[in-house]
C-alpha cells in the first residue's frame, strides 16, 4: 500500500504531462484547421472574382456579410439608397451568400423576361421544402417540366373559377356582413381588424365554397392557426442555414413550425377530400372544383404526359395553399393601404364615390370595370406606393447568366426590388405622393401598364394569381366605397408613414377611422 501511494503522484504527474501535450497538439490542430479554412475561403473569393465579373456592392467582412442590411426588416430601402453609387445591379452579402438586387425596370426585364429560363429557379431552403411537401407547390417550387404542368393546370382552374358570377356574388355577400358591423361602430376604430377578417373569409369561400358567419368558430380557429404559423415563419430557422439538422436534430422552433404546418394542411386536406367525394363535373362550386375540372381537361389533352401520371392530390392541395395563404397576406395589406389613402385623401375618395354613383345602387360586377377607371387608378397607385411585396419571391439562377453587363453565377439568389422600381425618379415624379392620375392617359382612359410598374412581377415566375387578384381587389374597393364613406376622426391629420413588419412587407402606421353608411 505504501508502495502504491508513493507511485500515484508519479503516475498523476506523467498523466498530467501527457494531457498538456495532447492539449497543445489539439490547439495546434485547431489553429491549423482555422487557418486552412480562412485560406480556403480567401482562395474561393479571389477565384470567384477572377472568374466572374460580379455586380458591385458595399464592402463587408467575408462570411459575416452586410449584417446591417440583411438583419433589417427593410433591406430593399437600404439597397435603393445605394443605386446612385453602385448602379441598378447590386450585390449584398447575406452571410456567406451573395444576393443580387435588381433595382430598375430595365434590368428586371432583362433577367426575368429576356433571360427568363436562366432566372426561373427558386432557392431551395429547408423550411420551404417542409412547407411545400418537397417542392410540390407553384410559388416556391423550382422550375421543371412538372412545375410547368402544375402551373398550366392552376391557371386553367382560375379561368374556370372566374367564369360566371361566383366571385362577384361571394364578394358582395361576404363584405356586406362585415360592413354591417363597421357601420355600428360608434367610436373611431382600427379598420385592419375588419379588413383581415373580410379577406380571410373571402379566400375561405373562394377555396372551399363555404359562406360562414362572421364569428364562425371553425374559421376563427383556422385563422388563429394561420396567424401563429406566419409569426413562426418570420422568426428564421437554423435548419435553413444547416439543412442536415432537420434530419439529425431539429430545433424546438422548427418542430413547432412543423406542427403548425401539419395542422393547417390537415384542415385543407379534409376539405379537399370532401370535395373529391362529392365532385360533379357539371357543377363548379369553388376553386377546388375548378382544379378538378382543369386537371381532367389536362389529362384529356395530354394522355401520354409522364408528369401528369405523377401529378397526385398533394400538388392540388399545395395549389390551394398557394392561393389561400399568399392571397390572404397580400390582399389584406393592399386593402389596408387603400383605406389609409382614401380616408386621408377625402377629395380623391369623393371622386371615386361620384364615379360609383353613376352606376347606381345595384351590385357591382366586373362588367362595370370600364366605368370605374378612376377607382382602378386609385387601386394601382395604392399597389405602387403601399408596399405589400417589396421584393416578391426570390429567384435563383439555373445556369451562369448575365444582367446589366455583370456575370451572375449559377445558384445565385436574385431579387427584384419593386420598392425601388415603384419609386424610380426617372419614371415617377414626386414618388412619395399619392396621385392616381399617374395611371390615366390625357384622354382619361386607364394606363394599366406604365413603365417601371410590376406589382405582380414579370416573366415565367410572375404571379399566377394576378388575374383573380386584380378582379377581387377592384370589386372589393368598389363595394366598400359604394356602401361607406371613410373618414379620419375630427382633428386627426393623415399619416402615411409605413411600418416594416416582415421581409418585404410594410403596413400603414397605426390609424383609426370613422365610417358613414351611404345607404342611409
Amino acid at each position: 500500500m505504501k508502495h502504491s501511494s508513493e507511485f500515484r503522484p508519479v503516475l498523476n504527474s506523467a498523466t498530467l504531462q501527457n494531457n498538456k501535450s495532447m492539449a497543445a497538439i489539439l490547439s495546434v490542430n485547431c489553429q491549423t484547421i482555422l487557418f486552412g479554412l480562412c485560406i480556403g475561403l480567401l482562395v474561393y473569393y479571389v477565384t470567384r472574382r477572377l472568374k466572374y465579373r460580379l455586380p458591385p456592392g458595399p464592402w463587408c467582412v467575408p462570411v459575416i456579410g452586410n449584417v446591417q442590411v440583411y438583419t433589417s426588416l427593410d433591406p430593399y430601402r437600404k439597397v435603393f439608397k445605394m443605386v446612385d453609387k453602385y448602379g441598378p445591379v447590386i450585390s449584398i452579402s447575406f452571410g456567406p451568400y451573395n444576393w443580387i438586387f435588381l433595382n430598375t425596370v430595365d434590368v428586371v426585364n432583362e433577367a426575368f423576361v429576356q433571360r427568363q429560363e436562366d432566372f426561373a429557379g427558386r432557392p431551395q431552403i429547408t423550411s420551404g421544402l417542409m412547407f411545400t411537401d418537397g417542392g410540390k407547390d407553384i410559388a416556391l417550387a423550382n422550375y421543371s417540366p412538372m412545375w410547368k404542368v402544375h402551373r398550366k393546370i392552376a391557371v386553367k382552374a382560375l379561368r374556370h373559377y372566374l367564369h360566371g358570377s361566383l366571385l362577384e356574388d361571394m364578394i358582395q355577400e361576404n363584405m356586406s356582413k362585415f360592413m354591417d358591423k363597421m357601420v355600428k361602430e360608434t367610436e373611431p376604430f382600427t379598420p385592419k381588424q375588419y379588413l383581415s377578417l373580410i379577406v380571410f373569409h373571402q379566400l375561405y369561400t373562394i377555396c372551399f365554397g363555404e359562406r360562414r358567419p362572421a364569428d364562425d368558430p371553425e374559421v376563427k380557429d383556422f385563422l388563429k392557426t394561420y396567424e401563429d404559423f406566419v409569426v413562426d415563419c418570420g422568426a428564421g430557422f437554423v435548419e435553413d442555414i444547416l439543412p442536415f439538422l432537420a434530419h439529425v436534430y431539429q430545433t424546438a422552433k422548427f418542430k413547432h413550425l412543423v406542427k403548425g404546418k401539419e395542422k393547417l394542411f390537415s384542415f385543407i386536406s379534409k376539405k379537399y377530400e370532401i370535395h373529391k367525394e362529392s365532385f360533379n363535373p357539371s357543377i363548379n362550386r369553388d376553386f377546388i372544383d375548378s382544379l378538378f375540372i382543369a386537371k381532367h381537361e389536362a389529362e384529356r389533352e395530354s394522355k401520354e404526359d409522364e408528369n401528369l401520371e405523377e401529378f397526385d392530390d398533394v400538388y392540388l392541395i399545395q395549389t390551394l395553399a398557394d392561393i389561400f395563404f399568399a392571397g390572404t397576406d397580400t390582399t389584406k395589406t393592399i386593402m389596408d393601404w387603400f383605406v389609409c389613402f382614401m380616408s386621408g385623401h377625402p377629395q380623391i375618395q369623393t371622386r371615386c364615390h361620384e364615379e360609383i354613383d353613376k352606376i347606381g345602387s345595384r351590385q357591382l360586377t366586373m362588367k362595370d370595370r370600364h366605368k370605374l377607371v378612376y377607382l382602378e387608378a386609385c387601386l394601382y397607385e395604392t399597389m405602387r406606393l403601399g408596399t405589400a411585396a417589396a421584393v416578391g419571391v426570390p429567384h435563383c439562377t439555373l445556369s451562369d447568366s448575365q444582367v446589366g453587363g455583370y456575370d451572375i453565377p449559377k445558384g445565385t439568389v436574385v431579387l427584384a426590388n419593386f420598392y425601388a422600381l415603384h419609386r424610380d425618379p426617372k419614371y415617377w415624379k414626386d414618388a412619395e405622393t399619392f396621385d392616381p392620375t399617374r395611371f390615366l392617359h390625357e384622354d382619361g382612359t386607364l394606363n394599366a401598364k406604365p413603365e417601371s410598374y410590376l406589382p405582380f412581377s414579370a416573366g415565367r415566375r410572375g404571379c399566377f394569381g394576378e388575374t383573380i387578384a386584380k378582379s377581387e381587389l377592384l370589386l372589393m374597393c368598389a363595394t366598400l366605397l359604394q356602401r361607406l364613406e371613410l373618414r379620419l376622426p375630427q382633428g386627426v391629420e393623415p399619416d402615411f408613414e409605413s411600418v416594416p413588419v416582415s421581409f418585404g412587407v410594410e403596413i400603414p402606421h397605426s390609424y383609426k377611422i370613422v365610417v358613414r353608411d351611404r345607404n342611409t
